[in-house]
């Protein structure tokens, strides 16, 4: 990237210039017009390495800003990935409703959600009429988009106004459409970067890594030939840690079924995307295991080095994934947790550091070492002190 230099460099610069070529010394006071001349001119260069440093920063995809602050990110996405970063999606949910045989609910009827629901306050609106029939069971869409107005079942609802021969207060039978948050720029931005790296080659790993990142929530993909079996794929799915459901990875059934979706639905653009030759793919989510770490004797420690560990041992967990050989290349291969691999955390965070044993558990067992293969992901679970 080009070194933007600062005002007062470019000020200094443009003075010894002058003076260097007209062999004179320009004073502080008096006769200094080219004093002025020389602030100026390094105002507009200072402006033009800007210019030229922004336009540098948006000629490459792992470099550039999204489009709302002038650059050129999405329009790389456009490109490679054929969409836009996917944006927030509704949550529809079945409510059962109590009233009087022939009731009508119109349409537009707005329900808030109780005090004691899961997002309390958010506002979901009947699309079409309903005309109570003994069924009584009506399809609400929330409002606002995204997570924060997911509803859990048994949540109950209240209508902003009376409707004539019909409970005001409704209860959640089902969540018929999951909600969705929106993709991060960032997010974005690494499964632009992922189309770019990887080829397209026809049913190989990197295929199914691409195809699965077609599917709003999906994080990452890990896809292994089945072991035991002909002409089948395992394909893992990692979701976005705000669309998992357990905020550790795990995806949701609606996850899984639009990875299917994108793989083996036909659509106007393209044709299905399943290789001819394949019998089946499994879509599997994938198994977040728990992380222990038992430090022993740790000499001074405090509540902030404590959270300087533990956000440097997560942030080392969350870089360790399984090896997929028709996709990764050996030299980035990063899926064995280890105790040394904690010792060297701990000290390069706080170096100096005086401590004695570091037992490491996984899954609820003592282990030296541990390879994560398959669907297997790390999670930091906790971190003792004693």
């Amino acid at each position: 990237m080009i070194q933007i230099p600062t005002t007062s460099e470019l000020y200094n610069g443009i003075l010894a210039d002058l003076e260097a070529e007209y062999n004179i010394n320009i004073p502080l006071v008096g006769k200094n017009f080219l004093r002025a001349m020389a602030a100026v001119q390094a105002a507009k260069l200072r402006i033009s390495y800007l210019h030229i440093a922004k336009v540098q920063k948006n000629i490459f995809v792992d470099t550039a800003d999204p489009e709302s602050i002038g650059g050129t990110l999405e329009r790389f996405g456009r490109v490679k990935l054929g969409r836009n970063p996917f944006p927030a999606t509704a949550g529809e949910y079945t409510l059962q409703v109590v009233g009087d045989f022939g009731a009508i609910i119109p349409a537009s009827t707005t329900f808030k959600s109780n005090d004691d629901s899961l997002h309390p306050g958010m506002l979901f609106i009947l699309d079409n009429e309903y005309t109570l029939d003994g069924t009584d069971i009506i399809t609400v869409r929330a409002l606002e988009v995204g997570l924060n107005s997911q509803l859990s079942i048994g949540d109950k609802l209240t209508s902003t106004s009376p409707i004539a021969l019909v409970d005001s207060i409704v209860e959640v039978l089902t969540e018929s459409i999951e909600p969705i948050a929106a993709e991060t720029i960032e997010e974005y931005r690494e499964k632009a970067l992922q189309a770019y790296r990887l080829e397209p080659q026809g049913g190989a790993g990197s295929d199914y890594r691409l195809w699965a990142s077609d599917a709003q929530g999906v994080n990452e993909s890990y896809p292994y030939a089945a072991i035991g079996v002909s002409n089948e794929v395992n394909l893992f799915v990692e979701a976005t840690l705000v669309d998992s459901t357990d905020g550790k990875g795990t995806p949701t059934p609606a996850i899984l079924a639009a990875v299917e979706s994108s793989i083996e639905d036909p659509t106007p653009e393209r044709p299905s995307r399943k290789p001819l030759a394949v019998y089946a793919v499994n879509y599997l989510p994938i198994t977040p295991l728990d992380v222990d770490i038992v430090i022993d004797s740790f000499t001074g420690l405090t509540p902030t080095i404590q959270t300087e560990i533990e956000n440097a041992i997560k942030s080392e967990l969350s870089s360790i994934r399984p090896f997929v050989s028709s996709i990764d290349i050996i030299a980035d291969k990063n899926d064995i947790f280890d105790v040394n691999k904690i010792v060297s955390v701990i000290l390069n965070t706080v170096p100096g550091s005086v401590f004695g044993t570091v037992t490491l558990i996984v899954s609820g067992g003592p282990v030296n070492t541990f390879q994560f293969t398959d669907g297997d992901i790390p999670y930091l679970n906790s971190i003792t002190y004693v």
